[in-house]
Order: structure tokens, then C-alpha cells, then sequence
């Protein structure tokens, strides 16, 4: 709890009062949620290599 006490601090800047837990749970919900809401980048699909067609061997 005191990390995500000091991560908070440090995302939101110094505050005089120090904050109780719950409202120190509130923001990290808050930050995640507004993470969430922000779109992923959307994985590049690598395309198929081209295949030349068979060679055909000649039929006698």
C-alpha cells in the first residue's frame, strides 16, 4: 500500500494533507479505468509469404 501510495503521489504531484487509503484506491481505480478506456494499438498481422506455383515436371 505505501508504493501505491508513493506511485500516486508522484503521477498527481505532492499534496499537503496525506491522503487515507480509500481515496488512494479511488485514483487507482480511476487510473486504471481511464487506461482501459483508452484504445490498444491493434496488432500488425504480418502478411503470408507469396508462393510461386509448383513446377510441374514434364509427363511423357
Amino acid at each position: 500500500m505505501d508504493t501505491l501510495h508513493t506511485v500516486l503521489r508522484a503521477i498527481s504531484g505532492e499534496s499537503k494533507s496525506k491522503p487515507q487509503h480509500l481515496t488512494v484506491f479511488r485514483e487507482f481505480l480511476a487510473h486504471l479505468e481511464k487506461a482501459a478506456r483508452t484504445p490498444a494499438a491493434k496488432p500488425t498481422r504480418a502478411k503470408p509469404a507469396r508462393r510461386k506455383p509448383a513446377r510441374r515436371g514434364k509427363t511423357t
